[in-house]
């Protein structure tokens, strides 16, 4: 794969992302993570899973903004509804699944590090924002309930109506970092956390994280690409092509 690493340590699969400075991802990226992420499922060897960075002081910036907002309706509506099945795929997988954050996480990159069951995060100068809301965009109504589930409907509004960025200390204290370590011990931490939770017996674990899920709120049928041409419609709203402009042009200053 171009852009994602996978590797085998015993019962654990590690996959890092490492694509350009930031981790932007574009349509290829997601594909790989998705493939990645839907064979760990059918693989009984695979008993946890680890999401890493091989980019200094980012796990991911979000979408690839020279890439991903140039794409027309119908690239940007294959690009989104596989990035929906990666979030979802990490969340329903029926192993534990860690996001090793050794740096910044925004966006898309943000809701990557949530769909995670845990997030061992870097001590440091380092945001992490879903701040979709500073575009004009409106998440799908199946990744709201997965962030209400993270970390509570009074932390879920914060981030998502505000849209700022929070500091690791601040992760750690609204219970969205499971861990704060420094950032070279980000990735053999959250190794650690996987291989803890991959010695538990399987069946019990798988369901004791399913019930989490559905009790939590979220419905076993829960699919967001019922809601794929409403977010599209948003994506392309006058409004958001308006902050997409924007942002694109602040960042070439």
């Amino acid at each position: 794969m171009e852009h994602v690493r996978s590797e085998r340590e015993e019962q654990l699969l590690i996959l890092t992302m490492s694509r350009g400075k930031a981790n932007a991802m574009n349509r290829d990226m997601v594909e790989e993570l998705c493939t990645s992420v839907e064979q760990s499922a059918a693989d009984e060897n695979i008993r946890g899973v680890v999401l890493a960075s091989g980019c200094p002081r980012f796990f991911s910036g979000g979408f690839d903004l020279d890439e991903v907002f140039q794409y027309d309706r119908a690239a940007m509506r294959d690009f989104f509804g596989r990035f929906i099945d990666l979030y979802q795929g990490l969340y329903s997988l029926p192993k534990p699944v860690v996001a090793a954050v050794s740096g910044h996480a925004f966006a898309g990159g943000a809701l990557l590090a949530l769909a995670c069951d845990f997030r061992v995060m870097a001590e440091g100068q380092f945001g992490f924002a879903v701040n979709e809301v500073n575009l004009g965009v409106v998440l799908p109504p199946g990744l709201i309930r997965l962030i209400l589930d993270r970390v509570g409907v009074g932390n879920a509004r914060r981030m998502l109506l505000t849209g700022e960025a929070l500091t690791p200390a601040q992760a750690l204290q609204m219970g969205l970092a499971a861990e704060l370590v420094e950032p070279e011990s980000v990735a053999e931490r959250a190794r650690m956390m996987a291989r803890a939770m991959a010695e538990k017996p399987p069946l019990a674990f798988a369901g004791f994280k399913r019930a989490i899920g559905e009790l939590g709120g979220r419905p076993p049928s829960d699919d967001d690409r019922l809601y794929l041409d409403e977010f599209i419609d948003n994506w392309f709203s006058a409004e958001a092509e308006e902050r997409k402009r924007a942002l694109v042009e602040s960042l070439k200053r």
